[in-house]
């Protein structure tokens, strides 16, 4: 990955998720972690499952099935507990 710097106001909760990012040492695992960040942030802005999305209303061209983001929505709620229940 290039090392250039880019200026660019973030809210509070965009410098946090920089801070938690930079914590990562190099490896592999961190390289995954960009593609799956850039994965999930596609899914978030393209959702497009035959029903009705998360915010109520239909997700439009339907190209995935319900259950497929229900289980991206059932494993991110899983991740949430799991990283709550190891911080404590």
């Amino acid at each position: 990955m290039s090392q250039s710097t880019v200026q660019a106001e973030l809210s509070a909760a965009e410098w946090k998720l920089i801070q938690e990012l930079r914590a990562l040492p190099e490896s592999q695992l961190r390289d995954r972690m960009y593609d799956t960040f850039r994965e999930l942030a596609f899914f978030f802005r393209n959702p497009k499952c035959q029903g009705i999305g998360i915010e109520g209303f239909p997700c439009g061209e339907p190209s995935s099935s319900c259950e497929d983001c229900h289980d991206i929505w059932n494993a991110l709620d899983k991740l949430a507990a799991r990283a709550k229940k190891e911080a404590c």
